[in-house]
């Protein structure tokens, strides 16, 4: 098993960029896990579904506009969404190259993930945070750990008994709690997947500041910096229909535009975008801008930058 994780896509950094190769759908914003390290238990916004004929229209603009691969995550459990093989279908149907999600793995059940893949799922990453049932729940706040693993390794088996081409990942996010069991986690999967990382837990885009001191390697670690890739080379949607500019967006604060009222190209480049991606290029990000918080590891009070 030799595929690896897709690493950094190409990124043009200039004011106005061409759709991306790459988009993220948020088909719900809905968890079942409460992770130590995420946001998500802070998140002040609506829980909700992504209309499908809504996420239709803009998945078509996008792949019509250029983009080739999506991915069904964002700041929630895709499989909380019943209906995410009709997403993936239709995704197959326009023709893009690169289909995958990212899954705690909890309702990733063989028939469910057989589905996805007959739907046209490329890749899947589970997110498991630990090497031990007890630390597991500590770090994910559900007891999950031996479902979790045993959805892994039926669905490894079932790719290989079929010879699909169907890369499988397993993350684990690196932090205090879970230090000393990453390397038993990596021989627990490694015979099961394509590729195992640990990357050091990071402050959510500024949302997690808390947690410097009690759960961070490192206090100071700062994942992003400006200009950060994200605003320049990939899409990200909300369930509601924003166009959001990054991935870590829980309260909608980094919104650009509904695309329930302009088209995607049109928000792409909007004077919000671009706003946006001049700060990033001329590293003046003003301290009340999320982005600002992630790059620098702080905890300004925040304001929405508000849509175009």
């Amino acid at each position: 098993m030799n595929k690896k994780l897709k690493g950094q896509r190409e990124t043009k950094y200039a004011q106005q960029c061409p759709l991306p190769v790459n988009m993220l759908v948020e088909v719900t914003n809905a968890c079942n896990h409460k992770c130590i390290f995420c946001a998500h238990s802070k998140m002040k916004r609506k829980i909700g579904m992504m209309d499908l004929n809504l996420y239709k229209s803009i998945a078509k603009q996008a792949y019509d506009g250029g983009t080739k691969e999506i991915g069904f995550y964002m700041t929630g459990e895709p499989l909380m969404n019943n209906r995410l093989k009709e997403y993936v279908s239709y995704a197959k149907l326009l023709g893009f190259e690169y289909i995958y999600m990212t899954t705690n793995g909890v309702y990733a059940d063989i028939e469910t993930m057989k589905e996805l893949i007959k739907a046209g799922l490329n890749s899947v990453k589970f997110s498991i945070n630990a090497g031990t049932a007890e630390t597991y729940k500590t770090i994910h706040g559900r007891a999950d750990f031996e479902r979790v693993l045993s959805n892994l390794i039926h669905l490894s088996e079932y790719i290989r008994a079929e010879n699909l081409d169907i890369g499988l990942f397993v993350t684990c996010i690196a932090c205090q709690q879970n230090e000393a069991e990453i390397e038993l986690l990596r021989s627990k999967v490694k015979d099961y997947v394509n590729d195992f990382t640990a990357p050091q837990v990071y402050n959510q885009g500024g949302n997690m500041y808390e947690i410097r001191d009690t759960i961070m390697l490192d206090p100071d670690y700062k994942l992003m910096k400006t200009p950060c890739s994200m605003v320049f080379n990939r899409l990200h949607i909300t369930w509601e229909g924003y166009l959001s500019a990054c991935c870590v967006d829980f309260d909608n604060n980094l919104v650009v535009a509904d695309l329930n009222k302009i088209s995607l190209l049109e928000a792409w480049n909007c004077e919000k975008m671009i706003e946006l991606r001049r700060m990033h290029l001329n590293d003046s990000i003003p301290t009340n801008v999320v982005c600002y918080n992630c790059v620098h590891n702080a905890n300004n009070k925040i304001e929405p930058i508000g849509l175009d």
